[in-house]
């Protein structure tokens, strides 16, 4: 046991962005199951509850497969949830008919991860976004254009006119990405999820692109949900960093705690897998990680620790109890049994606080 006293679960969730700026959007115990047969099912999201805030940046991290990309779709309304609500602006979200989910669109814009996938190649830049401006904003042609001209300047392609003739695949990665994001902003949403928005652009103009989704951040002040592998590309967008494993959040807090001192194992093998500038020749800098098999996707198991066959620390309990989120600081919170042995320096600072507050 940790000298600073047994480690209580939470009971609600702090949130280290709650400060930027009013509730935006908010996930509540959201769950999504898809059938693959009259016996098995793949639990790809599991109680995941989340807040996100005007102005603030909440990156969700995590291994492909760990259901980061479904819980964008669940909130952007291309999936509906197993169970679960869905908050905007503190009302409940239902999407049961074609106006309602429009209205819910127009507030909530998701940017996919391939620009060339999600841009028509049959049409122009102009199209892509004069189409979006005119079905959300109803403005006149006159005003459309000067919407579509300031969309630019905003994600930097100017001039303007050298760019709105073209079609997709006469744009480089950087600028697909960029048209995207204008086609996004064009519904004025007040959230935006960006779904590993920079994974397959250039590793030179990747800080370039993060630069930008933080000045759209904030100067729209829009909550901003980044959903990202790279756990290091977190620590420098992001307010508050969520860790994903096998569907579930199993660590949350501010992102310079989470990357500096992470918690959770898994948290650890991320932070371990990043390049180390300071040390090339290190491989994973936590000795708690041993190889194994991540979790089969189609399991129906829904009991005990997902990352149990992966981690040292894992004893009996962890197999056959599912671990609560468990309080590190007021604001910082894993889901694991043996805190004490996994993070030590990581507890040294706790606080006394037993709870958290809904965020």
């Amino acid at each position: 046991m940790s000298a600073t006293g047994p480690i209580e679960p939470v009971v609600g969730f702090a949130s280290a962005a709650a400060e930027r700026g009013p509730l935006a959007l908010e996930a509540l115990e959201l769950n999504k199951d898809f059938h693959l047969g009259r016996h098995h099912s793949l639990h790809a999201v599991r109680q995941v509850s989340f807040s996100l805030y005007s102005g603030a940046v909440i990156a969700l991290v995590g291994e492909s497969g760990s259901g980061k990309s479904t819980v964008a779709k669940l909130l952007a309304g291309q999936e509906h949830p197993s169970s679960g609500s869905i908050l905007l602006e503190g009302e409940r979200v239902d999407l049961s008919s074609r106006r309602a989910f429009r209205q819910y669109k127009s507030k909530v814009q998701l940017v996919f991860q391939d620009p060339f996938a999600s841009l028509n190649p049959a049409h122009t830049v102009q199209y892509h976004l004069k189409r979006p401006v005119v079905l959300q904003q109803g403005k006149s042609k006159r005003q459309v254009e000067q919407e579509v001209d300031a969309l630019m300047t905003q994600v930097r392609l100017t001039p303007a006119e050298q760019y709105l003739a073209k079609y997709p695949h006469e744009l480089s990665g950087g600028q697909r990405q960029r048209v995207s994001f204008a086609r996004a902003l064009a519904a004025r949403p007040s959230v935006l999820l960006a779904d590993e928005p920079v994974s397959m652009l250039d590793v030179s103009i990747r800080l370039e692109m993060l630069a930008l989704l933080d000045d759209l951040c904030r100067r729209f002040q829009l909550a901003l949900l980044y959903i990202t592998h790279d756990i290091a590309s977190a620590r420098y967008l992001a307010d508050e960093i969520l860790v994903m494993y096998a569907g579930q959040i199993v660590e949350r807090g501010p992102a310079e705690e989470i990357t500096q001192q992470p918690a959770h194992p898994y948290t650890q093998l991320l932070v371990a897998s990043a390049p180390d500038p300071d040390n090339l020749g290190s491989t994973l800098r936590t000795g708690a990680i041993r190889t194994g098999r991540v979790p089969e996707a189609a399991s129906t198991a829904v009991e005990g620790c997902p990352f149990s066959p992966r981690c040292e620390f894992s004893e009996d309990r962890c197999r056959r109890e599912t671990p609560p989120m468990r309080q590190v600081s007021p604001v910082r919170s894993a889901a694991c049994w043996r805190l004490e042995f996994v993070a030590p320096q990581a507890l040294a600072g706790r606080q006394g606080s037993k709870g958290g507050t809904t965020g």
